[in-house]
Parts: structure tokens; sequence; C-alpha cells
């Protein structure tokens, strides 16, 4: 049975699907805080929290700055967790479907990094108390939640004893309830659901109209990435003779390529546009699409 259940583990890693990455990675982090929440005395596990929580104030945040990105999976109580993962389950299949699954990962991150910001803020001017830090996915799944609703207000699902339900009414509901109801009540977690909230609005209305907000950040953080990766900035380069017949690209000539070719060609340019979009394609890539779609 343990060997399924890797396997399991292993295709998901391994797989396209984000929002089930997404939930696996909380849950695995979930199990193993709480057993070192019960096998260790509570001084080590309020350290083991407070290193992978984010802190309260600008100046605690920046000395920790790897806490805006592990705070986004980190949940102490099973209901937190088994709510925040419902909602991310059901949202991050209708945006998969539609959008692909690669947005899901988008709205989560950049809810959460938008959330963990606005809680620094409100920490910062001194609304709530300096020795708190925030944990939970809530702020990556109320941006996921109310992104979805904002791409596809008019979706409907059925909600069990409910029926029928629009999205945009259900992320409303949704809102409301996590974070509008007695907002006295752990202030520094609702402004971080309302940061997540705002950013998955902004980015549902404007992907509606074809533009992707993330995309300079995401190309920012490839290229510094990049930038550190080791021998990057070494090149071994061997002259040799070029032969046009040897050299296949997408330059507009695809009569010398065997329908076996194209077809490989035509696979791996749909597998880009399911991973990036269409606006991935080089111009290349797209005139050779639009040739072997149109023989």
């Amino acid at each position: 049975m343990a060997n399924f259940i890797a396997e399991d583990f292993k295709r998901i890693m391994s797989g396209k699907n984000y929002t089930q990455k997404l939930i696996l990675i909380n849950c695995i982090i979930f199990v193993v805080l709480n057993i070192l929440l019960v096998a260790t005395p509570p001084s080590t596990g309020e350290a083991i929290l407070r290193n992978i929580g984010l802190p309260a104030g600008l100046t605690a945040s920046i000395l920790k700055i790897w806490t805006y990105f592990t705070y986004m999976f980190v949940h102490e109580g099973f209901f937190h967790l088994l709510f925040n993962m419902l909602w991310l389950y059901w949202m991050g299949r209708i945006v998969s479907d539609m959008y692909g699954s690669e947005r899901v990962l988008l709205m989560y991150l950049f809810g959460g990094l938008t959330g963990g910001v606005a809680f620094m803020l409100i920490s910062s001017a001194g609304f709530i108390s300096p020795n708190s830090f925030l944990i939970g996915a809530s702020g990556g799944v109320l941006a996921v939640m109310v992104g979805t609703a904002a791409l596809l207000p008019d979706y409907t699902l059925r909600m069990l004893l409910v029926g029928p339900v629009k999205l945009k009414y259900l992320a409303l509901v949704g809102f409301v309830l996590s974070t509008v109801l007695d907002f006295t009540q752990n202030m520094g977690g609702k402004v971080a659901h309302i940061g997540g909230a705002a950013f998955g609005l902004i980015y549902g209305l404007q992907l509606k109209k074809g533009v992707e907000i993330t995309d300079k950040p995401v190309k920012f953080f490839h290229a510094v990435v990049d930038a550190f990766k080791p021998g990057k900035n070494l090149k071994v380069v061997h002259k040799k003779k070029t032969s046009k017949k040897k050299t296949k690209s997408f330059s507009g000539n695809f009569t010398n390529l065997s329908e076996a070719e194209k077809q490989q060609r035509v696979d791996i340019i749909l597998d880009k546009i399911s991973q990036a979009g269409y606006d991935s394609l080089t111009k290349e890539e797209k005139d050779f699409l639009f040739t072997m779609s149109n023989r």
C-alpha cells in the first residue's frame, strides 16, 4: 500500500496539474508540522512556526524574506486546511479547464504574496501586535476564488441543498463569510484575505482582456534563477560548417520536412500552448501552426 501512495505522490508532483500539486504540498506540510508540534516541547514548536510563518513588521519580514512564500503553505488547524483545500480544489478545476492549470499556480502564489504584503503593511502601521505572525493559504485561495469568479462570473455550479449558484455570488458569499464578518477577530489574517482577493479580482479582469499581468515578474524571476545557474558564463563554441540541409527551423519553408516531422513539430507547439498559452509562441511557430491547420 505504501508503494501505491508513493507512486500517486510521484505522479502528481511530476504531472502538470498544479491544483493537485498545491493541495498535496499543503497536506504534506500540515502532517509533518503537526507531528513536529506534538513531538517537540511547546517552545520548539513556537520557534518552528515563527520561522515558517510571516512575522509582523517590515524589518522582521525582510530578515525572514523566505516566509513570504512559506507562510502560504502552513496550517496548524485541520479545518483551516480542509476548507482552504476544498475551495482551491473546486475553483482550481474550473480555471484549469478553461485557462490552463498554470493560471491556478500564478493566482495562488501572487495572491499569497499580495496578502503577505498587506499583512506586513497593516502590522507596520501598528494595527496588530508586532509579536504576531501569519500562516495559512487563505490569501492565495481567495485569489483563486475571486479570480475565477472575475473570469467566469456566470459560470454555474450545483450546490448541495442550494441548487444552481453562479460563481460571482458564490465568491462573494465566501469572501464575506471568511473576511468581512467579525473583522476585529484575526485582523491580520483578514487583511491578508483582502490582499489576496484584490489581486485575484485584478488578475481575472485583466486576463479577460487578454493581459497576463504576471508576465514581467515571472520573466524577471526566471532571469534571476538563470543568472545563478552553475556554469552560466561558460560557453564552449565548436566551429564547423553549417549545412542548410541539416538545419531545420521554423523558417517558413516546411516542404523539406517529412509528414512525421511536421506532426512532431505540431505536437511540440500544442504542448507549449497548453503549458504557457498561445502568446508564448514565436512568430515562426505561429506561422508553422497556421500553415499546417490550413492544409
